[in-house]
């Protein structure tokens, strides 16, 4: 899960962060609304939103509609939202959340079903959009019993990048669907501290989105699941064992020194600085390596996300989407629906490819027809990342048959608070402030909790 927060205005930062309109668009978009009316949404703070409120300032013209977006940081952005969805507010018309939120909120009723919107859709508006076009795994993941509940304007899922250069002065070679076992012996073998190289690097900081988003799939590769069918807690488990020793494992002995100092963003530095053999994350952090100027440029190799056991499907998937304010009135409705059709669009892609031709604002994992065009076609990371997007199935997260979906989570409301604990009684193993057995002890005890609390286990 992808978490920049680049801004290139300092003046939108600061309307930003004061939750103030980034922009007022109106005109004729192919909207249906005759009144005028005004949508408001907040966007996550990072690249790619940035890059969509600035097109839409310029390009979005919706007859009687105004468009206003701030864009905030993401842990207020969830805050505010959560609140408001939760009490029924109407402060934002269109929700830009992901998966996690999508579907609890939709279980909740505290989104709109977007099928009704989809089927008033005239013909030549549904050969336009291409609905078809989207991506399923991502389409599926804001969905709930094949509804949609939401559109992903933008997603990322997980692979290895690795130091091709670092691999050759080794004469090293990346299988491209490795095993962590490899992995971890491929990062020892490039692991040189006295020469300033790591051999390895992954998120080593607590919170179920930062540690637990890689660590969850590693837990599905050594085929370990966190409940059975009866929702018993599986987490003091042989498999979730092998998971908690890999990540410790190939952290302490080929990691990064500060190990639970490393966001993405450490990790993606400490990558791009060429001093770095292997780094497992997501897809959409490779345009870092790849841009004009960055050292790794042309030096960085993709392979599919590790496994072990059986279970290949051991990738992540992550997205942000735009849903709609069940609250909010009719007329808000339809043009917060026009809107997500354009913002989600072929169109509004060819848009983004025209204002940055190196596709760096151009919207990842959202559309299969991306990657033809000319400005992916030619990205080295494009073919992995298709790959991985196309196996990707959000409700097949282990070998074994689980009563709940989600790759790198499970999607019950529950888990933001338990992934958190499970993260830190990582942590606390990782430095050895507790044992395996206690860490296990711990968690399971949580996920029991939860299970019971949540009136998950009958």
């Amino acid at each position: 899960m992808k978490r920049s927060a680049v801004l290139s205005v300092v003046a939108v930062i600061m309307l930003a962060l004061a939750g103030s309109p980034l922009f007022i668009g109106c005109g004729k978009q192919g909207g249906s609304s005759v009144q005028p009316v005004t949508v408001n949404i907040a966007l996550a703070n990072n690249p790619n939103s940035q890059a969509l409120a600035k097109i839409a300032q310029n390009e979005y013209k919706a007859a009687g509609v105004t468009v206003n977006i701030s864009v905030l940081p993401e842990n207020d952005l969830r805050q505010r939202l959560t609140t408001e969805a939760s009490t029924g507010g109407i402060t934002y018309d269109i929700y830009y959340i992901g998966p996690y939120e999508a579907q609890t909120w939709a279980k909740n009723g505290w989104l709109e079903n977007l099928d009704p919107y989809f089927s008033k859709l005239s013909a030549e508006r549904k050969t336009w959009y291409d609905r078809e076009d989207l991506i399923k795994g991502m389409l599926d993941s804001v969905s709930l019993n094949g509804t949609p509940y939401g559109i992903p304007f933008y997603g990322e899922s997980s692979f290895i990048m690795y130091n091709k250069e670092l691999f050759a002065a080794k004469g090293l070679t990346m299988p491209q669907e490795p095993t962590w076992q490899q992995i971890y012996e491929l990062a020892k073998a490039i692991h040189d501290p006295s020469k300033g190289i790591v051999g390895f690097t992954m998120r080593g900081t607590p919170g179920w989105g930062m540690s637990g988003a890689p660590f969850v799939t590693m837990v599905n590769a050594f085929g370990g699941k966190f409940y059975d069918m009866n929702w018993n807690a599986t987490v003091n488990t042989p498999e979730q064992r092998g998971a908690w020793e890999m990540y410790k494992k190939i952290l302490r002995e080929a990691g990064q020194p500060d190990i639970l100092s490393y966001t993405y963003n450490e990790c993606i530095g400490l990558m791009a600085s060429g001093n770095c053999g292997i780094y497992y994350d997501a897809t959409s952090l490779a345009n870092d390596l790849e841009a004009d100027g960055a050292k790794t440029k042309g030096k960085i190799g993709y392979v599919m996300a590790p496994h072990d056991k059986l279970n290949k499907n051991t990738a992540w998937l992550w997205n942000w989407t735009m849903g709609i304010n069940p609250k909010a009135t009719a007329a808000k409705k339809q043009a917060a629906f026009d809107f997500m059709l354009w913002a989600t669009s072929k169109e509004y892609i060819a848009k983004t490819i025209a204002s940055d031709p190196s596709g760096a604002s151009t919207p990842p994992a959202s559309r299969s027809s991306t990657y033809k065009l000319a400005a992916y076609a030619s990205v080295p990371y494009t073919d992995a990342t298709l790959k991985t997007l196309e196996g990707i199935d959000f409700t097949k997260p282990c070998l074994d048959p689980v009563p709940y979906v989600g790759l790198q989570y499970i999607a019950i409301p529950e888990f933001a608070d338990a992934g958190d604990i499970m993260t830190r009684n990582l942590a606390d193993y990782v430095v050895d402030n507790i044992t395996l057995d206690e860490a296990l002890r711990r968690t399971q005890q949580t996920f029991e909790a939860v299970a019971k609390e949540g009136n998950y286990k009958k």
